[in-house]
């Protein structure tokens, strides 16, 4: 029941995210959040449309629902915690290549940065809500895909053809696919213009088979550089994504 003076709606809707933001990264259901908030499943429908509409929730493959990228700069706990996780293969991967290093979570389906450690290292890691990419057209929206189980992965795409940013994009399920197998035994997976033409990107997932979320690291940079320099980014990543991986 509403107190006084508050409109009821808007308290179901913060009750509701304090809800979401309890059970991250996992979500909930609409129907158990129907029972805690004592109303009928309908009311909790119309209220999740709204917080998905301006970004304050996502629904997942599974039905449940989680919180949106807008919902992540009120959450500082949960991502301080991400970042503490995060922050040895980052400083790693930035030591090795001399590159700013991202750190991305999927958020519904969409491929979130976290933070940024820049090359240099004079400054912590900075926290950095945003920018989002898609997951088929970017090097870290594919290191997540690779991390769902493969019979989830379709339900977080659009429709086909997916949308395409630039001639490079891969826009049908069966390419889409191959990236991913192709990707799947070195564990780096790679954007070359697909959406910046002048911009190409490595990305690795940060496995670990007891954590919910779904992360990886990211090294972006210009398309034009030399071999040399993107073959010393490929072996940073594939390190990292190889010790990961050996532990699980």
């Amino acid at each position: 029941m509403a107190r006084e003076g508050e409109i009821r709606s808007v308290a179901r809707a913060l009750d509701l995210l304090d809800m979401m933001q309890r059970r991250a990264p996992a979500g909930i259901r609409a129907h158990e959040a129907a029972e805690k908030l004592g109303v009928d499943p309908a009311t909790v429908s119309r209220l999740l449309a709204t917080l998905i509409a301006h970004n304050y929730a996502s629904r997942l493959p599974n039905r449940h629902y989680t919180l949106g990228t807008r919902s992540l700069r009120l959450a500082s706990a949960w991502i301080d915690r991400l970042i503490q996780i995060a922050a040895p293969p980052m400083a790693r991967v930035a030591d090795s290549c001399g590159e700013t290093v991202y750190l991305v979570q999927l958020v519904g389906s969409e491929a979130v940065t976290l933070a940024r450690l820049a090359s240099n290292r004079r400054a912590m890691i900075a926290v950095e809500i945003g920018p989002s990419y898609p997951l088929w057209a970017s090097a870290a929206g594919r290191a997540l895909l690779s991390s769902v189980p493969p019979v989830q992965r379709p339900l977080l795409l659009p429709n086909e053809p997916y949308p395409a940013f630039t001639e490079r994009t891969k826009t049908r399920w069966k390419e889409l696919a191959g990236a991913l197998r192709q990707a799947q035994d070195e564990g780096l997976h790679v954007e070359d213009g697909e959406l910046d033409p002048q911009l190409s990107c490595f990305a690795t997932p940060l496995l670990d088979q007891h954590r919910e979320e779904k992360l990886a690291i990211a090294v972006s940079f210009e398309s034009l550089r030399p071999e040399r320099d993107r073959q010393m980014i490929r072996k940073a990543l594939r390190r990292e994504w190889r010790g990961l991986a050996h532990q699980i």
